[in-house]
């Protein structure tokens, strides 16, 4: 089954999707001239000039595809930088852009290895984080917010991919096993985020964005983290195994009313989170 998922993968029509099946699952050489080619084809002529979510949402796009620094205009990365020394809040949306940054190969900069040693700084008394402009509104010490959580996890594992090992990573991979990833610490039966299909947590939606995450990437990074075969994920491989039809395609329940990365169809089978749950599995 996997190999005629592979080979849907490679026939999807999707040049980012192919290079990473590709290089992640199939170990080979690929070129990114063909990825490089689509993507920029598909994002706005000036993204780097947008504000706010958006330009992070372009940097993920580029980040999504497997690219790397080294065949990208400097320039479009200068807000970025600006962003990362002077804004950083410990937000989905930071944690987001500062992932993508150390994916497209900025990790050894000066001013990422500056943050990435002060990230234990900002970080809660459960072991998550908080964006400054919510925990600032508190007179008392609050829970940290799953999401954010979730990103700063996703960072982890990126640096860990990098050969680089952040002291946050210990207490956040404790914060979601004694969750079993999905559920209320008050309540082991009650999902973190209930709403509706589409929207929840346990959900295969693509591509993640600061609300909603995907239960193929959550499942790619617990696994890249090596708490794959973890008793705490097993109702996160239930919920993924729930979302693929009969042949192992994940079927798509949720996505971006505007997407920044090619839009696939709701009810349909997802090349990008079919290629992470395979990638979850065989990170397993």
């Amino acid at each position: 089954m996997t190999h005629d998922i592979i080979a849907w993968l490679l026939a999807a029509g999707n040049p980012a999707v192919q290079h990473r099946t590709k290089t992640e699952l199939l170990g080979q050489e690929d070129d990114l001239a063909e990825t490089l080619a689509w993507i920029t084809q598909k994002l706005p002529a000036d993204w780097h000039k947008t504000k706010g979510l958006w330009y992070v949402y372009y940097v993920n796009a580029l980040a999504e595809c497997g690219l790397n620094r080294s065949l990208l205009p400097p320039e479009w990365f200068e807000p970025a930088m600006d962003r990362i020394q002077t804004k950083f809040d410990f937000s989905c949306e930071s944690f987001m852009l500062l992932q993508a940054m150390v994916a497209l190969g900025f990790a050894e900069t000066p001013e990422i290895q500056k943050l990435l040693g002060q990230l234990c700084s900002g970080r809660l008394p459960d072991g998550g984080f908080l964006c400054e402009r919510r925990k600032h509104k508190l007179d008392y010490v609050p829970k940290s917010c799953y999401k954010a959580d979730y990103f700063a996890l996703r960072l982890c594992s990126c640096c860990r991919r990098k050969g680089i090992s952040l002291d946050i990573e210990d207490k956040l991979i404790a914060y979601f096993l004694d969750r079993n990833l999905l559920f209320s610490r008050q309540n082991p039966d009650r999902l973190v985020f209930t709403d509706k299909e589409g929207w929840r947590i346990s959900d295969a939606f693509y591509p993640f964005e600061p609300m909603r995450i995907g239960i193929q990437n959550i499942m790619e990074t617990i696994s890249s983290l090596g708490y794959g075969n973890a008793p705490a994920a097993s109702a996160g491989w239930k919920y993924l195994d729930g979302a693929k039809d009969e042949t192992g395609r994940v079927i798509l329940s949720g996505t971006l009313t505007k997407s920044y990365l090619p839009k696939e169809k709701v009810g349909k089978p997802s090349a990008w989170a079919t290629f992470y749950a395979i990638l979850a599995e065989k990170k397993r």
